[in-house]
């Protein structure tokens, strides 16, 4: 009775000295929203002059860049608080961003000016997978599905947009953006299909001139 009272005395110790001996950690780790700083600022101007954009292909479907003008017109009317001109000046080339003499003679230079403009290609395709995985008994008897193969309808939107001063020509901002989107509906309309890009495009595109809050990961010190 005695040893088995002293092993119990022990392992209590070993426990005790075990626990005052663990390692606690200073630092804790907390998730918070920190604003960012814009990359380029709007209120500085109070005239955007919106110019076709140049086009690497033409969707059958519909007018692309009547499309991102429109598109481009109405998200500036809410969140500019300047005035919002359209223009028909075109492009010479696809090099023409970066031609400060064309945006000089282009449009005419007025304080608080800015062109806004850009080169957008527009493309579909169609993906396709082998329907190996998942398949049930059923599937490869008299009622396996005539179709082995699984499509899906992928849209994708290419976007260089330039914000131009119209005094130097210079490029006073300008960001590349990417985005695309797999339908499983063969029957997904183009022109819906790039609005939903776009609306992807805008929440990146207001994070840059509007600085808006990011999540970001920090490491408070505990004493």
């Amino acid at each position: 009775m005695k040893k088995s009272r002293r092993g119990s005395r022990l392992a209590l110790l070993a426990i005790l000295a075990a626990t005052s001996c663990r390692v606690v950690d200073p630092f804790v780790k907390v998730r918070i929203e920190i604003p960012a700083a814009p990359a380029f600022r709007l209120e500085a101007y109070r005239e955007i002059v919106l110019i076709p954009f140049w086009r690497e292909n033409e969707p059958k479907e519909f007018d692309l860049n009547q499309t991102l003008l429109a598109y481009f017109e109405e998200i500036f009317k809410r969140s500019f608080k300047g005035k919002l001109v359209p223009s028909s000046v075109a492009w010479e080339n696809a090099q023409a961003a970066e031609n400060k003499d064309f945006w000089k003679k282009a449009v005419v230079h007025s304080p608080g000016r800015l062109i806004l403009t850009g080169k957008a290609q527009f493309t579909q395709d169609v993906r396709k997978a082998l329907l190996g995985q998942g398949r049930r008994p059923v599937d490869d008897g008299p009622f396996a599905p005539e179709k082995a193969w699984a499509e899906r309808l992928n849209y994708t939107l290419k976007l260089d947009l330039y914000f131009i001063r119209p005094d130097s020509g210079e490029v006073a901002f300008t960001n590349h953006f990417q985005e695309s989107l797999t339908y499983e509906d063969q029957k997904q309309r183009a022109e819906f299909a790039v609005y939903d890009l776009l609306e992807r495009i805008k929440l990146k595109l207001n994070r840059l001139i509007s600085g808006a809050e990011r999540p970001q990961e920090r490491y408070l010190l505990i004493r």
